[in-house]
């Protein structure tokens, strides 16, 4: 099948650009034809790429986009798809729906979260962007990640609920190209401990500070562990400068980014992976990640958390500093509890997570859309 696609998130870092990097080369490897249009500049091997130009942060790349959507019709017109996916949010969405009502061919949305408890003006802006904006593109299915999406916005927005798909969050399961050598973690900050591996911008950020105000009271109980930060983004300086305010730069330590070959040997250095969620959507590719990897996790509970873990991971209550350090005294005290995580992790992202699994679901609904139109 000839698909276009065409995404605001793309690349080698960040969960989202992995989540959509994955997924393509998934479409890819099953013989599918990709024309990619993005403003990222990241070139897919064996895909047709169009990058619309881009300027400044990358968050403000999708809003640059369309005034591109040009070069994406007529990158449309000469590659003559069968299908358009968009993905990421509603302004790509447009441009989606302005391929499929020039081409005459069906238009799939994918948006990736939608929350309402938003702390900067960016993201304030998207929610309100994306509560005008979704019930008016022209889409044949929209696909969200999670059930509560769909009930808490999407619904009441107005999109009708035949449209509505839900495809939970998926990671690559098949790691085996990423070296495994936790010695290299472990060299450089000790064989305990608990680690974090997330970009440090807005909602995400906010969480490790729980994470981080937490810490203090495992450290009482268990002082030979350290909690290392791998990830960057605007907001590592403020955390920083709260961890110096605490005393506890040698025990809460900022890694910065870490490339995805790295991931094993993180995963396999971590007792614990605890993951704090300040808003509703309450899922991270990280956590998939550490899951799809069977490291033994913590996570808050707030919006989507049991809808995603199950009872895979240890779930404790949200915004609240000592649940969180309970929670991860408790699986650096019980090894037997661990294994037991760890193993329910790994066989539900397996289950019910991994790419393989959202491109099945992808294939059924290109196949259903192409056959109908």
């Amino acid at each position: 099948m000839k698909i276009f696609y065409a995404t605001s998130v793309l690349g080698d870092i960040g969960g989202s650009e992995v989540y959509t990097r994955d997924l393509l080369k998934e479409l890819i490897k099953r013989g599918h034809e990709l024309c990619v249009f993005t403003p990222c500049r990241y070139d897919l091997k064996n895909a047709e790429m169009h990058f619309s130009p881009a300027w400044g942060h990358h968050a403000f790349h999708k809003f640059q986009a369309p005034l591109h959507y040009q070069m994406a019709l007529r990158a449309a017109g000469k590659f003559k798809p069968d299908i358009v996916q968009s993905h990421s949010n509603s302004l790509m969405g447009w441009i989606g729906s302005r391929v499929r009502k020039k081409q005459k061919i069906p238009h799939v949305l994918l948006i990736e979260s939608i929350s309402s408890d938003n702390h900067n003006l960016h993201t304030k802006t998207i929610f309100e962007m994306e509560k005008m904006l979704l019930p008016k593109i022209d889409f044949d299915k929209i696909i969200v990640w999670t059930k509560l999406m769909k009930e808490k916005f999407l619904v009441p927005w107005g999109v009708k609920d035949e449209k509505i798909e839900v495809i939970p969050p998926a990671v690559n399961i098949d790691t085996w190209e990423f070296e495994t050598n936790p010695s290299i973690i472990t060299k450089k900050y000790g064989k305990n401990l608990v680690t974090t591996m997330k970009s440090l911008w807005s909602t995400s950020a906010k969480g490790v500070e729980y994470i981080i105000e937490a810490m203090p009271i495992v450290f009482e109980r268990h002082p030979e562990y350290k909690y290392v930060i791998f990830g960057g983004g605007k907001e590592k300086e403020n955390l920083e400068k709260k961890v110096q305010k605490m005393g506890l730069e040698n025990k809460i330590i900022f890694h910065g980014y870490i490339q995805p070959s790295m991931w094993n040997s993180v995963a396999k250095a971590t007792t614990v992976a605890p993951h704090s969620f300040v808003y509703e959507l309450s899922i991270s590719m990280s956590l998939m990640e550490y899951m799809a990897r069977g490291v033994p996790c913590v996570v808050t509970d707030i919006g989507s958390t049991k809808e995603i873990v199950g009872d895979s991971a240890l779930v404790v209550k949200p915004k609240n500093p000592k649940a969180i350090a309970d929670g991860i005294n408790r699986l650096i005290e019980d090894k037997e509890l661990r294994k037991k995580l760890g193993k329910k992790a790994k066989a539900l992202v397996k289950k019910k997570y991994s790419i393989k699994n959202t491109v099945d679901r992808l294939e059924e609904i290109y196949s259903k859309l192409v056959k109908k139109g």
